[in-house]
């Protein structure tokens, strides 16, 4: 990978029975590319499967006006899927092949990331070597766009097959404002361009470095040779623990901070005692990554377990380079330093400390049973708050057995974290879960439930990615239970059985005879 943003020129004339394939992080760098191809080249088709309620979810009126009135002008043919997003590669394959477009024309297909997520990766180079065969067929360009969280599910088998498009480039977004173009390669009529990074402002297409030191341009103590120096606030030692000679304490993380002058590759431990300290801990990250460039070490040492997840992420986007977690000795903080010698910080970061702190969500002071009108207005607060960083999260379906009554299952459950919350509809509950590992979804199921789920439900399904989500939260719309609701249900259940009429037969004990 390049260590410098060098931009690569794609703006050229694309060839003809080709494929260019481009993937999005979110929806937002999506339709901003798009806007711009349909100004700057011809569009003869516009092909999106989704449906365009879902596709325009969340997004502002006035980004939706812009959207809407750029495709009337500049484009031809626009298609949207009729129903619900299409999950089928297959389908997908045949309904594009079926269409009807203009030889010699340019072709934008707009893809969810989702229809992805369980195809292998033979179904995926099989989809896009049918795309090409059909590019060819009809003397046409495609600009194949992807988007979503997980677009590196098909990013993998683009980069090893390079043979199935003339071009690849993918999408970062770094923060609101930024967002990092990754070409890999693009063939252009005037010849094949190599890969190159750029940043670039969502506002202002203009390349540029953000300030962002790259290992080429380093602060002026750049040849320093401090590798083997700590400094270390004496906040993050264990009382009673001996201090080697190249440690450099000062009392607390600030005084740390004020106090270096001049670092170029030394390492820098900051303490963590409690949850209050994780967005100051943040801004001083970045500042000193600002500051200090790409060699210097920045380490957190969690000195009481108070670090979740979505904190992880955010001092992960300010530029640290490793966290140490509460409970692990002081001398196994020493071997981590020492495996960091030499290594180079070459994740993005963002633009601001304004932007960077748009990655440290506030939790919302809410948790437990909600109705299911406020279970989707926080859901889709949380989902708008997530959609920049790189935080996961999971809406869990769990569809009731119809012989456990609704308020044992709410006696059940039992939601302790800020911001997870819960609901019920006709068949289901639904859990919106905000900062968890997919991997860790069945921990926390264990740790919600006081009863295994798989005795007291019948099926379990967790969506992951925002499209999915947004579909489902529809149908919780048209199924959810209020409050009143839930009571009318549980007084019906409770009414006594009807009196059994005096002439029907009942049974009478008789003593039986040997």
């Amino acid at each position: 990978m390049p260590q410098t943003p060098k931009e690569t020129d794609i703006k050229g004339k694309k060839l003809k029975s080709s494929i260019y394939i481009s993937t999005f992080s979110n929806r937002t760098l999506l339709i901003n590319n798009v806007n711009k191809l349909m100004i700057n080249e011809k569009q003869n088709s516009f092909i999106c499967f989704s449906t365009l309620e879902s596709f325009m979810k969340s997004l502002n009126d006035k980004f939706i006006h812009l959207f809407k009135s750029t495709l009337n002008k500049y484009c031809e043919n626009i298609f949207f899927a009729k129903n619900k997003s299409i999950t089928s590669l297959i389908s997908l394959t045949n309904d594009i092949t079926r269409l009807q477009t203009k030889k010699h024309g340019t072709i934008t297909v707009t893809i969810p990331d989702n229809i992805f997520t369980t195809k292998n990766e033979s179904d995926v180079i099989f989809f896009i070597k049918k795309l090409n065969e059909w590019s060819i067929k009809n003397t046409s360009t495609i600009n194949l766009f992807v988007y979503g969280r997980d677009t590196h599910l098909i990013k993998k088998s683009i980069t090893q097959n390079p043979n199935l498009s003339v071009g690849y480039a993918n999408y970062q977004s770094i923060d609101k404002n930024t967002y990092l173009e990754h070409v890999y390669y693009w063939g252009l009529n005037t010849g094949m361009n190599g890969e190159s990074e750029t940043y670039h402002s969502l506002h202002n297409n203009s390349a540029t470095n953000y300030n962002i030191k790259h290992p080429h341009s380093l602060s002026s103590s750049a040849n320093l040779d401090d590798e083997d120096t700590v400094y270390i606030a004496k906040t993050a030692i264990e009382y009673g623990y001996k201090i080697p000679d190249t440690m450099i304490c000062a009392s607390t993380n600030v005084e740390l901070v004020n106090s270096l002058t001049s670092v170029s590759k030394a390492a820098i431990v900051l303490s963590c005692s409690e949850q209050n300290d994780v967005s100051e801990l943040g801004m001083q990250a970045f500042q000193l990554r600002q500051r200090y460039g790409q060699q210097i070490k920045i380490i957190i040492k969690e000195m009481k377990p108070c670090l979740r997840y979505a904190d992880e992420m955010y001092l992960l986007q300010a530029g640290i380079n490793l966290i140490v977690h509460f409970g692990t000795r002081f001398s196994r903080m020493q071997s981590g330093i020492e495996m960091l010698k030499g290594q180079i910080f070459t994740r993005p970061l963002p633009s601001s400390i304004e932007e960077l702190l748009s990655f440290h969500v506030e939790t919302i002071a809410v948790k437990g049973f909600v109705d299911f009108n406020s279970f989707i207005y926080y859901t889709k607060t949380f989902l708008s708050q997530l959609e920049t960083s790189q935080t996961q999260f999971a809406l869990i379906k769990l569809e009731r057995l119809p012989n456990i009554k609704i308020a044992n299952y709410l006696s059940m459950c039992s939601i302790q974290r800020e911001g997870d919350i819960m609901t019920i509809t006709n068949d289901s509950m639904y859990l919106f879960l905000q900062g968890v590992r997919i991997n860790d979804l069945a921990t926390a199921l264990h740790n919600i439930f006081k009863l295994p789920i798989q005795d007291i439900f019948i099926s379990e399904t967790s969506f992951t990615s925002i499209g999915r989500i947004e579909h489902e939260l529809h149908h919780i719309e048209q199924n959810g239970l209020t409050i009143d609701n839930i009571t009318l249900i549980e007084n019906k259940e409770k009414e006594p059985l009807s009196a059994i009429p005096q002439q029907a037969s009942l049974a009478v004990h008789k003593p039986l005879d040997f």
